[in-house]
């Protein structure tokens, strides 16, 4: 128990006391004023926000095709499914969820490697969907020590009996990598800095990174806001998503060197096509799934 909650305390601390050192080392390094603009941080917000709620709503879809498999007559809304009957593998199927998100965030990963030269905004969408398959779904795994009783937790505990021992394991293993993607990922957001501005200034970096990631990511985790459905504790989980990932992404960037600029247009102008498609998306989660899809 002692060594779980050192972990967590570090992966929720860590990346504070990181930044203070950053503050404290950087603070006479001067950093170019065109280093960014708001509409990078328009950009990126809105790509968050569908990237969120597109790995939110195929966990969800997952957990139910998982039920729908077992024979189960199944309902589908955005963040929250519901199924009627029983079969003996039930509870291991509670486990789908995560583990699709887990692989489309490989997937997005390998799309993101293979598409290094596209100046579309819509590269940073790919890397949005690739860190919100990971960090949505590595951290479940982390919380089943704490409690069993989640989606994660009946798989791994309620169907795979899986020790006390064993969790821990799984608890501190899934701290380490949440810290170690978020670093990787903080070096991949910098890429998309302007080309006219050398970004291996470590204040450059951290204040490219207050806007395309930090900024960015509050600000569409404030958009996901009303695609939650009651009760509205719902709402606070992009904000959880948001505590333990990104300030790591932030306070990393100051070591992230030399970066190598990734052509791209998201730091010239706002895109309106993005902004269109977050609100298809928050009609269609309303209209459509709050009532919720039978899959039978």
């Amino acid at each position: 128990m002692i060594l779980v909650q050192f972990f967590l305390t570090i992966l929720l601390v860590g990346p504070i006391l990181w930044g203070l050192r950053n503050w404290v080392k950087y603070k006479g390094t001067f950093a170019p004023k065109n280093i960014v603009n708001y509409a990078t941080m328009i950009n990126s917000a809105i790509l968050y926000a569908i990237a969120f709620n597109l790995i939110f709503f195929l966990q969800e879809l997952f957990l139910v095709l998982g039920k729908n498999a077992l024979g189960l007559k199944a309902f589908l809304y955005h963040n929250d499914h519901n199924w009627v009957g029983e079969h003996p593998k039930t509870l291991l199927m509670q486990g789908s969820g995560a583990l699709g998100i887990f692989l489309i965030g490989l997937i997005c990963l390998l799309i993101y490697r293979f598409i290094p030269y596209s100046k579309s905004s819509w590269k940073l969408f790919v890397l949005w969907m690739a860190f919100h398959g990971l960090i949505q779904s590595i951290p479940q795994v982390m919380v089943v020590y704490f409690d069993s009783g989640t989606d994660v937790g009946e798989a791994l505990v309620g169907y795979l009996n899986l020790s006390k021992p064993l969790l821990i394991i799984l608890a501190i293993t899934s701290m380490i990598l949440i810290a170690m993607i978020c670093i990787w990922f903080s070096k991949q957001l910098l890429q998309f800095g302007s080309n006219v501005v050398g970004l291996n200034n470590p204040k450059a970096n951290l204040k490219y990174i207050r806007f395309v990631a930090v900024g960015a990511a509050f600000a569409g985790s404030m958009l996901v806001v009303p695609f939650r459905i009651f009760p509205m504790s719902q709402a606070i989980t992009p904000f959880i998503v948001f505590v333990f990932s990104i300030p790591w992404i932030w306070s990393a960037a100051a070591m992230c060197k030399p970066i190598k600029h990734a052509p791209n247009r998201i730091n010239k102008k706002i895109y309106w096509s993005p902004i269109i498609l977050l609100i298809l998306f928050l009609m269609f989660f309303r209209m459509v799934l709050a009532p919720g899809l039978e899959f039978s």
